[in-house]
C-alpha cells in the first residue's frame, strides 16, 4: 500500500512538471508572436525589409500554392502602389504553440483587413501555422502555411464578394 501510494505521488508530481508550462519559454513564445507583429508592420509600408525575418530556405503555402517569398514582395509592392492611402490591420489569436532551444511553432487564427481610400474592406481570414528556427540568437520564419476560411463576419451586400467567402450559401 505504501509503495502504492508512493508511486502515485512520484507520478503525480511528474505529471504536474510535464504539463506546467515553463515560465523561461513563455517570454520566448511572445518573441515568436513580436516577431510576426514586426512583419505585419513592414507588409503595408517597405516589404522588402521583410526578409530579415524569414531563413533563406523558407518554405511558404497559402491555401494549395507555395509561394515564393520574392513573389510575395512584389504583390505586397502591387497592392501598395494601387491602394492609397491603404490602411492594413491583423489580428491573431494563438490556438497552440511550443517552442524548444532551437525551434518553434505558433498555429494562429488570423484575420487580415486592408482598407484603402477608394475600395472596400478587403479582408482575409487564416488559420496559419508557423514555424520558426533559431538563427543565432534570432528567431526567422522557416515555414509558413495559411489555409482560407470563410469569414462569417461579412453578411451579404457589405461586400461584393460575400459568396466568394462563403461558398456554401
Amino acid at each position: 500500500m505504501l509503495n502504492i501510494a508512493r508511486i502515485l505521488t512520484v507520478s503525480a508530481v511528474v505529471m504536474s512538471l510535464a504539463f506546467t508550462a515553463n515560465p523561461s519559454l513563455a517570454g520566448e513564445m511572445d518573441a515568436l508572436t513580436d516577431l510576426l507583429k514586426q512583419v505585419d508592420k513592414q507588409v503595408c509600408q517597405s516589404p522588402k525589409k521583410i526578409m530579415q525575418y524569414y531563413a533563406k530556405d523558407t518554405v511558404i503555402i497559402a491555401d494549395d500554392k507555395r509561394v515564393l517569398p520574392e513573389h510575395r514582395i512584389k504583390d505586397y509592392e502591387t497592392m501598395i502602389a494601387e491602394l492609397h492611402e491603404m490602411k492594413c490591420n491583423n489580428k491573431r489569436t494563438v490556438l497552440a504553440g511550443n517552442i524548444g532551444k532551437n525551434m518553434g511553432y505558433l498555429l494562429v487564427d488570423e484575420m487580415i483587413s486592408v482598407t484603402s481610400f477608394a475600395s472596400t474592406d478587403e479582408r482575409q481570414h487564416s488559420v496559419c501555422t508557423y514555424v520558426f528556427n533559431k538563427d543565432g540568437s534570432q528567431w526567422k520564419i522557416k515555414q509558413e502555411h495559411c489555409s482560407s476560411l470563410p469569414d462569417y463576419s461579412i453578411v451579404p451586400g457589405d461586400d461584393a464578394l460575400y459568396y466568394f467567402h462563403n461558398p456554401v450559401y
